[in-house]
């Protein structure tokens, strides 16, 4: 287990064009579970980026902002909340704000975006991180989302990311491993 300081760590990013984008952002791969299809991606977004076009993919996304916020069919995301994506939701009018980073949880094949609303229509969903369980296991969606106003030492049956938003520190527990001494409240996103 490594805990990623994620406003100073050395991390290794990249460059990528999201589908019907109009600039590239930067990403940097935190963990990812290739059979599996999981993933946590840290995102750094350009100033005046957007997405015009209407469309879909495949993968669930949830999101939380570290910092600016992101606008996505007319729903605003930012810091202590949760964007939740269920696969194939609809993706429409998106942009952020400026200074945006968010780490984004994917859970399913990345690509195979698809220009059009999914039919039928899946929508987006904003959920603030208050203290409890923020988005409960459900039949499509991979694992579950709860926040804790402390974690130190808390062990959980699955594989969990851990996310303490004020104190912007990450990491990525196996299932039965103690959770690391940080002090604040912590996002846990617990894999399925």
């Amino acid at each position: 287990m490594t805990l990623v300081d994620i406003e100073t760590a050395d991390l290794t990013w990249f460059d990528l064009l999201p589908a019907g984008s109009s600039r590239a952002t930067r990403m940097s791969m935190l963990w990812k579970d290739e059979e599996r299809g999981l993933r946590s991606v840290l995102v750094d977004f350009p100033d005046d980026w957007r997405r015009e076009t209407t469309g879909h993919q495949p993968a669930q996304e949830e999101m939380v902002a570290l910092s600016g916020a992101m606008h996505i069919n007319g729903l605003r995301a930012g810091v202590g909340q949760l964007l939740v994506g269920v696969p194939h939701a609809t993706r429409a009018d998106t942009w952020n704000e400026p200074t945006t980073r968010v780490l984004v949880w994917f859970s399913g094949e990345g690509g195979g975006w698809q220009e059009g609303p999914h039919d039928p229509p899946f929508d987006m969903q904003v959920v603030d991180l208050e203290p409890g369980v923020v988005r409960e296991p459900r039949e499509g969606l991979n694992g579950s989302i709860e926040v804790h106003e402390e974690i130190a030492g808390r062990v959980f049956d699955h594989d969990a990311d851990l996310l303490w938003v004020e104190a912007l520190r990450w990491t990525h527990l196996p299932a039965g491993t103690a959770a690391p001494e940080v002090a604040g409240r912590a996002v846990v996103k617990l894999w399925g």
